[in-house]
C-alpha cells in the first residue's frame, strides 16, 4: 500500500569526506526495513545524477522514494567529485585507505548512521548499484554490521577489467578491428591488451603507445602522475574482486535485480551469472528480479535504442523495481517473524 513519505537532509561524515545525504522515511507508522543505497563507480550527487555529464538518471532518489512510500526507511548519499556537493574535510583521513576500498568504509559509516537515525525496524538491508553491488556484498559478509538482506542492483558478475575486455570482444565480432563506443573509437586488439597489461602491472607496449586511437588511454593510464597511480591502483583493487565468488560468501538472503537492456559495461547476463553462482549454494535464500525492457538505471528502453542513448535516459525509474524489492523484503520480514 502506498504511503506518504518525508525526506531529511543531512551530511554524512566518513573517511575524511562530508557527503550530502538524504533519509527518506514513511510518514507515520512503523518502519518496515532500513535500507542503505550504495552508489556506483562514478561521482554522483545525492539523487544519483552525474554532474558534468549528460547522465541524469536520478535512480537513487526515485528508488528511495518508491521504497519509502511502501513503508521503508532509505538512506542515500553522494559520492565525492566535482559538482556533487561533497567535500574533503580531512586530507589525512582520506588517504588512509586506497580509493576502491574507501567506498566500503563509507558504506559502513552509512549503515551506522542509519541505525542511529532509525533505531527500530524489522531489519537492515544494503542495496548496492553497479560497483556499489561489489562493495555491498563485501559489507554484507561482516557479521558485526548486522546486515539482514543484500540487494544487487545492476551489479557486475565479472572482474572489473574483464567487463571491458568482454565488451570489446563482443563489439569486435560485429564491428571488426576498430570498435566505436560512440564517444571514441579504438583498436580492439590494443584496447584489450592494455587492460591485460594493467592487470599484470606492466607498462604499455610500444605498438599501443604508437596507436593514435589509444592516445587518450595512454596519457591517462600509462604515466607516473599521482592521479594516474591512484587510478591504476583503483582498477587493480577492483579487478582483484570476483563478484561471483564474493556473492556466495554473503550469509544473508540475496536479491539480484537486473535489466535486460543493460549494456553499460555491466551486461544483462551479469544478473543471471550472479544469481546462478549464489543459487547453487543457497537456493532457498537467493532470488532474481529480471526486467527484460529496462537498462542500467531501470528506465524502459524501446527497440532500436542504442546503448549510448539508453545511458542518458532521464525518465522516472520503473516502479516495478521498487515493488519487487519491497515485496521481497516483506516476504523476508514474514519469515523472520514466523
Amino acid at each position: 500500500m502506498k504511503q506518504l513519505y518525508r525526506e531529511e537532509r543531512l551530511m554524512l561524515e566518513a573517511e575524511g569526506y562530508r557527503l550530502p545525504a538524504v533519509l527518506a522515511l514513511p510518514q507515520g507508522g512503523e518502519v518496515k526495513w532500513r535500507i542503505v543505497l550504495l552508489p556506483g563507480s562514478m561521482a554522483n550527487d545525492v539523487d544519483g545524477n552525474y554532474p558534468g555529464t549528460p547522465m541524469k538518471p536520478h535512480l537513487y532518489a526515485d528508488l528511495a522514494r518508491q521504497l519509502a512510500e511502501k513503508g521503508h526507511a532509505v538512506l542515500r548519499y553522494a559520492k565525492y567529485g566535482a559538482g556533487t556537493g561533497a567535500e574533503i574535510v580531512d586530507e589525512q583521513r582520506v588517504g588512509a585507505h586506497p580509493l576502491f576500498a574507501r567506498q566500503r568504509y563509507i558504506a559502513e559509516a552509512a549503515i551506522r548512521k542509519l541505525r542511529e537515525m532509525v533505531p527500530r525496524a524489522k531489519g537492515l538491508a544494503v542495496a548496492g548499484h553497479s560497483e556499489g553491488s561489489v562493495h555491498g556484498m563485501m559489507v554484507a559478509q561482516q557479521a558485526e554490521l548486522g546486515v539482514d538482506a543484500f540487494i544487487s542492483l545492476s551489479g557486475p558478475a565479472l572482474r572489473y577489467m574483464d567487463l571491458f575486455i568482454h565488451k570489446a570482444q563482443e563489439m569486435a565480432k560485429e564491428q571488426g578491428e576498430i570498435i566505436d563506443f560512440g564517444a571514441f573509437k579504438v583498436n580492439a586488439t590494443h584496447y584489450i591488451r592494455a587492460f591485460e597489461l594493467m592487470r599484470a602491472g606492466k607498462p604499455f607496449t610500444e605498438d599501443i603507445k604508437a596507436d593514435p586511437t589509444m592516445e587518450f588511454f595512454v596519457k591517462s593510464w600509462d604515466n607516473d602522475t599521482p592521479q594516474a597511480r591512484e587510478g591504476q591502483q583503483y582498477m587493480r583493487d577492483y579487478d582483484a574482486v570476483d563478484p561471483c565468488i564474493e556473492i556466495t560468501k554473503v550469509p544473508c538472503p540475496v536479491l539480484v535485480v537486473q535489466g535486460g537492456m543493460d549494456e553499460s559495461g555491466v551486461h544483462a547476463d551479469n544478473g543471471e551469472r550472479l544469481y546462478q553462482a549464489r543459487h547453487a549454494i543457497y537456493p532457498a535464500t537467493t532470488q532474481l528480479a529480471f526486467f527484460s525492457d529496462l537498462q542500467h538505471f531501470y528506465k524502459p528502453v524501446s527497440p532500436g535504442t542504442t546503448w549510448q542513448e539508453a545511458q542518458v535516459m532521464d525518465g522516472e525509474t520503473d516502479k516495478r523495481v521498487g515493488e519487487a524489492i519491497s515485496v521481497w523484503l516483506d516476504g523476508l520480514k514474514e519469515e523472520r517473524e514466523s
